[in-house]
């Protein structure tokens, strides 16, 4: 079973939840604190890998696991989480609540994008979680460590609508799900994540502009690991993201699989122009499913009238 765990602060672990069988490809962050705190589990078909770290950092009980948002890679297994810890209440936007509480819609709506017979073995099955369980958040609400110390809930619309960002003052960080993107570690690259049915380009520069107002200390991706040097970080993302939603507009024409392939190879063409090693171009190709991305920029032109 692999266990990676890097120590960031006094009282603040990485996790590498090993998602399919990879490292450094789920970032989940554990406050051993008197009330512990978990950000994000990932799917339950790598979960064992997450409680493997959690077993050799003596952890024996979770006051709260906190979901940046519902997607499977991030709270797929938090039913299952949920049983293996029967004191952790788990938080989650009140947006997102009912899918916890009921996984069937959401199972059904990722079986349209992954197709029924791989969700097995992609993300594991899901398991419904108790109201009762559930701690819904919403702006300005706040997740107790104890000894005074919490973590600030910042609702972050625009990749999903049930994402939010959790702040914690004394590290400084802003863990931020997929709100910024996903930024793998060694190649300083921010990368848009634009997936259907929700995603909207100007909530999610809106969302941008107030994480960079809060000054973190790092960015904590759950893709993958801490960025250190968030304004740039930030900046580059709006940039991009920007870039990306412009060139969807010229290229809108013909089939979803062939805008796919063009986009990733518009993309990767790009980064490569940029001077990035071929390694790190890899890494992001072999992390991005190209169909969702295009998918989601193209929905929500639809939506706003941009294409018919």
């Amino acid at each position: 079973m692999p266990v990676s765990i890097t120590h960031l602060d006094h009282d603040l672990y990485l996790i590498d939840g090993h998602m399919h069988g990879e490292p450094e490809r789920l970032a989940c962050y554990l406050f051993d604190t008197p009330e512990r705190v978990l950000v994000e589990c990932g799917p339950s078909v790598s979960l064992e890998n997450l409680f493997a770290a959690l077993d050799e950092l003596g952890i024996d009980d979770v006051a709260t696991l906190a979901v940046t948002h519902v997607h499977l890679d991030h709270a797929g297994g938090a039913g299952h989480f949920a049983r293996r810890f029967p004191r952790a209440r788990i938080a989650v936007h009140t947006a997102g609540a009912r899918h916890l509480a009921d996984p069937s819609r959401l199972w059904s709506s990722a079986c349209r994008v992954w197709g029924e017979d791989h969700m097995e073995a992609l993300w594991g099955p899901m398991e419904p979680i108790t109201e009762e369980r559930l701690m819904v958040v919403d702006e300005g609400d706040r997740i107790p460590l104890g000894k005074r110390r919490s973590i600030e809930v910042m609702a972050t619309p625009g990749h999903a609508k049930h994402h939010v960002v959790y702040l914690e003052e004394e590290s400084g960080g802003a863990f931020v799900g997929d709100a910024v993107g996903i930024a793998f570690p060694h190649g300083h690259l921010v990368q848009p994540v634009t997936p259907p049915p929700d995603f909207d380009p100007d909530l999610v520069t809106t969302q941008l502009r107030r994480i960079a107002a809060r000054r973190p200390a790092f960015l904590g991706f759950a893709h993958y690991g801490p960025d250190r040097h968030p304004l740039p970080a930030l900046a580059q993302a709006e940039a991009r993201l920007r870039e990306w939603v412009e060139w969807v507009a010229s290229a809108a024409a013909g089939s979803p699989a062939q805008l796919a392939d063009s986009m990733r190879a518009w993309v990767l063409d790009g980064y490569r122009a940029e001077g990035y090693a071929e390694d790190v171009i890899e890494q992001y190709d072999r992390n991005t499913f190209w169909p969702m991305q295009a998918a989601g920029i193209i929905r929500w032109m639809e939506g706003t009238g941009a294409i018919g």
